[in-house]
């Protein structure tokens, strides 16, 4: 009886070690950032402790409420992107510098030497993968770049695509190719090709009509949104709430996702901050929810990338379409170092060459 129960056990359970051999998910994991998942990354400001402001409260927190006439000063503080539009519709002056300095304070800030929750998420997705962000910071490119340095070849980490432009990446219409920016900003940066100044990318868009396709970086960003959000097996959004203002950038990933009873066997998984509303983001997310394939998780370290770094297709697959116990094979949460860190991940990297 004895040897049939663990025959048996051998049948239904997945061990970390047979996770971490398996290699089998084709199809990307869809992962999308918003402010909260820098403010998660950085709790406690940047290298120099500043802040990453959250969009609503950029006016105040980088002292820019006197750019606007006075008669918009409280809708400033309370709802920068309605203010802004206000500026673009009035062809107020202040429309240039606003930007300018959005860019400049958001160039400026950088990654603390210790791993963050960048890192983590980073390392703990493969190149099929794929990270889009509607955050203007420089920090995710910081990531990657120090990964790379740090020993990760970039074909061992996930594409990164900017949906609201980033001030680490810039444009050239002349040659249509895009620069990434590996630590601040791209202002000054030349074209490899035509050694001409690269167009830093757009990171304001007036609330009435956010018109991707106006820019051409942005309509290539949001382009590659609706391929790899149609053809992806599981969907983390991580910090981002979806807001009235972004309705436009709504609708194009439920279009982009389909009909929800189509994705019978996706999973979406919601990262939010602790104590957020479950059912309010449950409610925000549905579209993209089918029946009971979603978790809501308060730390990124609950999540599935940090539960099964760099196989979470192939746990999905283990748990959903083949019913066994799946483990978890945990980030490490005690690394003070990115060499630390990518040493845990030796065995998974291993296994992929």
């Amino acid at each position: 009886m004895a040897e049939y129960i663990e025959r048996h056990q051998n049948i239904i359970e997945w061990s970390v070690e047979q996770e971490i051999a398996d290699l089998r998910m084709g199809k990307p994991h869809f992962v999308l950032l918003g402010a909260g998942a820098s403010r998660a990354a950085l709790p406690n400001g940047d290298r120099e402790n500043r802040s990453v402001p959250l969009l609503r409260d950029v006016a105040s927190e980088l002292s820019l409420v006197d750019l606007f006439p006075s008669d918009l000063h409280d809708l400033a503080v309370s709802d920068f992107e309605a203010a802004y539009s206000a500026l673009v519709d009035q062809k107020d002056s202040a429309v240039g510098q606003l930007s300018e300095l959005i860019g400049d304070y958001f160039a400026g800030l950088h990654l603390p030497d210790e791993p963050t929750i960048y890192d983590f998420l980073l390392s703990s997705l493969r190149e099929k993968d794929v990270v889009f962000t509607f955050n203007w910071d420089p920090l995710l490119l910081q990531s990657h770049a120090r990964l790379q340095r740090a020993g990760l070849r970039s074909s061992q980490l996930p594409q990164l695509f900017f949906l609201h432009g980033n001030v680490g990446v810039g444009f050239c219409e002349q040659d249509k190719i895009a620069m990434l920016a590996g630590g601040g900003g791209i202002r000054g940066r030349l074209c490899s090709h035509c050694r001409q100044p690269i167009t830093p990318s757009r990171l304001l868009f007036p609330v009435a009509r956010k018109d991707y396709n106006e820019d051409p970086y942005t309509a290539e960003q949001w382009s590659a949104a609706r391929h790899y959000l149609h053809e992806c097996f599981m969907f983390t959004i991580f910090g981002y709430s979806a807001p009235k203002t972004d309705v436009e950038a709504i609708d194009l990933l439920k279009k982009a996702w389909g009909v929800v009873e189509e994705r019978s066997m996706e999973q979406t998984e919601i990262i939010n901050r602790p104590a957020c509303d479950h059912q309010l983001l449950r409610e925000t997310w549905d579209p993209f929810v089918h029946t009971h394939h979603f978790d809501i998780f308060e730390s990124f370290f609950d999540s599935w990338i940090a539960n099964h770094p760099r196989r979470t297709g192939e746990a999905y697959l283990s748990q959903f379409f083949e019913a066994k116990f799946v483990g978890s094979n945990p980030v490490p949460q005690d690394r003070h170092s990115l060499s630390g860190l990518l040493r845990w991940f030796e065995p998974l990297l291993s296994a992929e060459l």
